[in-house]
Parts: C-alpha cells; sequence; structure tokens
C-alpha cells in the first residue's frame, strides 16, 4: 500500500491542494534510508497509522510525491501501546497480534528499519522466516522472488532520483537508553561504516539529504535530577541522600517506579547503576555526538549533500518547546513532542522534524515544498496536552516498566 492512499485522506482532511513540486531536485523517486525515526516509530511499536505520520510520510505529503511505506496492520509490531489518562494515568500495550505487513507484495521505498545502526544499514539482509524488523521491511517481497539486499543494497537497485539518508542514531542512542557508554558505537567503526554508506549512495547519481544525530539528552526516557527534585518537593539534598544521584545525572524511564517507592519510603535507597546515567556517562555520549556530527558535517560536505540539523532542533525544543496552535509542546513526557515511548516522536513532533528538514531541501536543493501545516496536526493528535504535561516518574505501576524494557530491547534485544 502507497502513502499515496494516506496522503489523499491527509489532504482531504487537512485541505491540502497536493502537486508535484517541480522547482529544484527531481524528487519524483524519493528513498528513505534510515532507522526507527525515518520508519515513522512511534508509541513503541512500527504500526500503520503512525507510520503514516512520520517525518518521511509527511515530507513526501507535502512534496506531492510517492513514498511507498512497509505498513504493518494493527495493532502493530510489537503492539502499540496506549495511555489511560485515569486517574491515576498508566500504560498499557494493546492486546493482540498482527498479521505483519498490510500489502507484503509491495516494494517498498522507505526503508528504514527500527533499531538498525550504521553498519548494520550497510550489510544486514533479511532472510526467512520473517520474524525481524529488517525481515518486515526489507524482506518482501524480495524474499519470495529469491532476493535479499541491505537498506543500501535496496537504495542503489531503486534508482532513486532522491535519498533522504538519516542513520547513525542507534550507534549513540543505545548508551543513553541502557545507561551505559559501552554501547556506544567506537568512532572509528561508525567513521568508516558511514563513509561507506554515504559514498554509495551519491554514486547513485541521486541529490543526498543528511540528517546529523539529535542531542539524546533530551528524550523524556531520562529523567535529569533537577527535574526529579523539583517534583518530589523533597529538594536537592535530601533527593541525592536518598537516591545517590546528583547534579548532570540522569534516571531512566524503568528506574521510575523505584524512584517514586523510594521516595515514599516503601523501598531503600541508591539507585541500581543500571537505571542512571550518571554525569560522567552523560559527557562521554556528548562527546561521542560531537565527534559523529562532525564527521557526519564533513561527508555532507564531501559529497555535496543538504545537511539537516537535528541537533540544534532538539536542543532548541528542549530548551524553549514548541508554542503556536493555541498549544505549548515540551520535551517533557507526555509534553506533546515525544511518544509514549519517551523516545520517538509523536504525529506533531514528526510533523516538526518534517519541516527541518523540507526548510534545509528548499535552501540547499531549490524545491519549493511547502512546510506542514502544524496548526492543523498538533490540535488533533491525541498526545498534545490541553496545558499540561505528566512526567514519567509519576506513571505508576508496572506499564511503564515494560514500556522501558521494550525500548530497551530495541536497542539491545
Amino acid at each position: 500500500m502507497s502513502v499515496r492512499r494516506g496522503v489523499l485522506l491527509f489532504a482531504i482532511v487537512l485541505g491540502l491542494t497536493l502537486s508535484p513540486v517541480l522547482a529544484g531536485a527531481d524528487l519524483t523517486r524519493l528513498v528513505v534510508v534510515g532507522d526507527s525515526l525515518s520508519a515513522g516509530y512511534m508509541n513503541g511499536s512500527l504500526l500503520d497509522r503512525q507510520q503514516e505520520v512520520g517525518y518521511a510520510a509527511f515530507l513526501a505529503k507535502m512534496a506531492g510525491t510517492e513514498l511507498d511505506l512497509p505498513l504493518i496492520a494493527w495493532p502493530g509490531i510489537p503492539n502499540v501501546i496506549t495511555l489511560d489518562p485515569g486517574p491515576p494515568p498508566a500504560l498499557a500495550r494493546v492486546p493482540g497480534q498482527s498479521p505483519g505487513r498490510i500489502d507484503p507484495m509491495l516494494q517498498a521505498t522507505d526503508l528504514a528499519v527500527p533499531g538498525q545502526d550504521t553498519r548494520e544499514c550497510l550489510e544486514l539482509r533479511p532472510d526467512l522466516p520473517v520474524d525481524s524488523m529488517t525481515d518486515l521491511v526489507l524482506g518482501l517481497p524480495g524474499l519470495y522472488l529469491g532476493e535479499a539486499r541491505s537498506q543500501v543494497e535496496w537504495a542503489e537497485v531503486l534508482q532513486p532520483t532522491t535519498i533522504v539518508l538519516w542513520i547513525g542514531n542507534n550507534d549513540l542512542l543505545g548508551a543513553a537508553v541502557l545507561a551505559d557508554p559501552a554501547f556506544l558505537t567506537p568512532f572509528e567503526d561508525f567513521a568508516a561504516a558511514y563513509s561507506e554508506v554515504v559514498d554509495r549512495l551519491a554514486a547513485t547519481g541521486a541529490s543526498l539529504v543528511i540528517a546529523n544525530l539529535p542531542d539524546v539528552k533530551v528524550i523524556p526516557y531520562l529523567t535529569s535530577w533537577d527535574e526529579i527534585s523539583l517534583l518530589s518537593g523533597l529538594g536537592p539534598d535530601a533527593t541525592r541522600a536518598l537516591l545517590g544521584i546528583g547534579p548532570g545525572d540522569f534516571v531512566t524511564m524503568d528506574g521510575m517506579d523505584l524512584v517514586r517507592a523510594i521516595l515514599a519510603g516503601e523501598a531503600q535507597g541508591p539507585l541500581p547503576p543500571n537505571v542512571v546515567l550518571t554525569a560522567a556517562e552523560a559527557a562521554e555520549i556528548d562527546a561521542a555526538a560531537e565527534r559523529f556530527n562532525d564527521f557526519i558535517a564533513r561527508k555532507a560536505d564531501e559529497v555535496g549533500a543538504v545537511l539537516v540539523d537535528i541537533f540544534s532542533l532538539t536542543r532548541r525544543l528542549d530548551a524553549t518547546g514548541f508554542t503556536g496552535c493555541g498549544r505549548h509542546l515540551s520535551s517533557h513526557y507526555l509534553g506533546g513532542i515525544f511518544s509514549l515511548d519517551g523516545v520517538h516522536p509523536t504525529a506533531s513532533g514528526y510533523a516538526i522534524v518534517a519541516n527541518e528538514f523540507i526548510r534545509a531541501m528548499n535552501a540547499g536543493l531549490g524545491t519549493a515544498i511547502p512546510e506542514v501545516p502544524l496548526c492543523r496536526v498538533i490540535p488533533d493528535d491525541p498526545l498534545v496536552p490541553r496545558g499540561y504535561a505528566i512526567p514519567a516518574s509519576l506513571l505508576p505501576g508496572s506499564g511503564s516498566r515494560e514500556t522501558a524494557r521494550a525500548t530497551r530491547r530495541l536497542f539491545a534485544p
């Protein structure tokens, strides 16, 4: 099933007039290479109605061009997370089992595979049986025809006119989610793999659009020491004494139930190290991000690609959020920018990201793509707050723990 089918409904609902963008680069054969962020992953799941509001789908819709998505049937894979607003609020996964791809005979042009890092994007091929994200996205219909290709290999044979590349997030993000810099990809390995990915995609002759990596500390999967101190009402000294954390430290989502229990006197502190990203560990991840992004910028310049600065976008959103359309969106949990898994954007968050791509492409490629009309997306987004946000620390019970563990499995299966 093509995103074009979703485009028509989107156009009717939002009152958009869709037409191909004729100026500048040729977008008639758009191919996307990346990970969960380019796949439209949201609320801990790859699911058709969410894939159709990912940034790549928004970009294609606004450009009036085709992008074939490997749409996954309800209730998604893994099963999508939902929020019971309560009171008290609680997270749960929808029951049931997805049959998988809605149209297994459709060759996707959004090749992004959740969980893949740069080396896997280059080398990892699907195989039978179809039992992984790589198989679902890249293996159908190819495996039935005797073809098994990685993301880069598919991009090379799909005759793209423009390629969007946003890869490398999982070389960095896993270290933050798992609170362990040991999960950082060594710089030399990242640079070698990334260089080959870019060189091979550039060799197709397509216009190339490259996004750098976000500031991973802004994700609400991580809650800072100062936010916990403020929310607990106990102040910094008492919070430090009870939890064993201090300035610059972060607690992961799967440690928040324990935070609540310790602060309520129901458990003993301090927090175990596997749920705490220390200030020193965060600094190590920051240093890696800077090296990775410096390399991405140099490589983009070397091949004449357009660079989309997602790092600066995430910094801005963390500092000031987004205010408009009668709403204020923040990077806090349930603040409207990030979805229920605490890592991936909401539809509104993806629309904001799409506009960052569109602005960079219009400036660098001479296209004239209209921006996503945020005031037609944000008011209808069920995850945009009506004036409030609920911190992860206030989500009780096993729901938040299971959500956190599922997110961790995306980075360390």
